[in-house]
C-alpha cells in the first residue's frame, strides 16, 4: 500500500491517493494519522480520497467503524466535504454506504477527480 498527500486550491483541499491492495484497517489507520497529526488545517475546506488505484479489501460491516471514526471526530470533520473518487464498481459499494450512514459529513463518491474537485470546493452541489 502506498499512501501520497498534498494539499492543492491553496491548501484548502486535502488529497489522498492510496495505491494497491488495501484493507479496511489500512483505511481507518489513514484516518487516524490525518487527525491525530495536524493535517485538518484551518483552511481546509474538503478532501478527495483518490482510490482509483487501490484495491479494497473490507466487509460491508467494516464501513460503520469509519462512520464512527469521523462521526466521533466531528469537531475536526465539521464543513468539510469528503469527497471518494473510485473506478472500480466493488469500491464504490463503500464510499456509498459512508455517504447513506453519515448524518454529519458530506461524503460523496465520484468517478472522476475533476467532478471530485468541483464538488469539494463549492463550484457545484
Amino acid at each position: 500500500m502506498e499512501i501520497n498527500l498534498r494539499y492543492i486550491d491553496d491548501d484548502r483541499i486535502l488529497v489522498r491517493e492510496i495505491k494497491g491492495k488495501v484493507t479496511f484497517m489500512d483505511i481507518f489507520n489513514s484516518w487516524q494519522h490525518l487527525v491525530r497529526d495536524g493535517w485538518f488545517t484551518p483552511s481546509l475546506t474538503g478532501i478527495i480520497n483518490d482510490f482509483r488505484e487501490m484495491e479494497l479489501d473490507a466487509e460491508v460491516s467494516d464501513v460503520k467503524e469509519v462512520v464512527k471514526l469521523i462521526e466521533g471526530n466531528f469537531n475536526v470533520f465539521k464543513g468539510i466535504r469528503i469527497a471518494v473518487v473510485v473506478d472500480s464498481y466493488k469500491n464504490i459499494v463503500f464510499p456509498m454506504m459512508v455517504e447513506k450512514l453519515s448524518k454529519k459529513v458530506e461524503i460523496k463518491p465520484f468517478s472522476t477527480f475533476e467532478a471530485a474537485r468541483d464538488w469539494v470546493s463549492g463550484a457545484i452541489d
